[in-house]
């Protein structure tokens, strides 16, 4: 689906447009700032430190998706860092950025296409959550809203997703989903 490095995951279930993933372990630098709620300086922020805006001065790859969490009243935004940093992830300059650990799990998706706007994102998360209710599964993260394609791919061309982490199931019960 893209050029762009993703966090790696199995697909457990899959009934279109759901499936039910578990992710590895992976790192994101993170977008938080009380005073920017709507994250309207989150990507610019981010860009800035992929394109050598830290400590390191080390230019980073484009990654996807960028993933935006709503957390009460607060937006954060994430950039997936790139396996060959990992092990020596470069420090943010930003003190709105910071590194963090997004551990491994089970996480609910949605798929959908075109342009995400917030309608659209409330659509899918009541879509999700009705599906999540259906299966007898509870969600035990915020919802997250995972976009993979540049401002200026078509809509008809965009791939967009919102994701929860779930409470683990035992494989038995994911099994009889299918």
């Amino acid at each position: 689906m893209s050029k762009y490095e993703r966090p790696e995951y199995e697909v457990v279930v899959s009934e279109e447009p759901f499936e039910l993933r578990k992710y590895k372990d992976f790192y994101i630098v993170e977008y938080d700032n009380q005073d920017d709620p709507d994250i309207n300086s989150g990507f610019g922020t981010l860009f800035r430190y992929i394109s050598k805006g830290n400590k390191q001065q080390k230019k980073i790859s484009m990654t996807v998706p960028v993933i935006q969490e709503l957390a009460g009243e607060q937006m954060k935004m994430a950039f997936v860092v790139p396996k060959e940093h990992w092990e020596n992830i470069p420090e943010p300059t930003s003190p709105w950025l910071s590194v963090k650990k997004f551990d491994s799990g089970l996480f609910a998706v949605i798929q959908y296409g075109g342009t995400s706007n917030d309608s659209k994102e409330q659509e899918m998360n009541k879509k999700l959550s009705q599906w999540l209710d259906a299966k007898h599964y509870k969600p035990v993260s915020n919802y997250m809203v995972a976009t993979f394609n540049a401002p200026f791919t078509l809509p008809l061309l965009r791939h967009n997703e919102i994701m929860v982490r779930i409470a683990n199931a035992s494989s038995e019960d994911a099994t009889s989903l299918r």
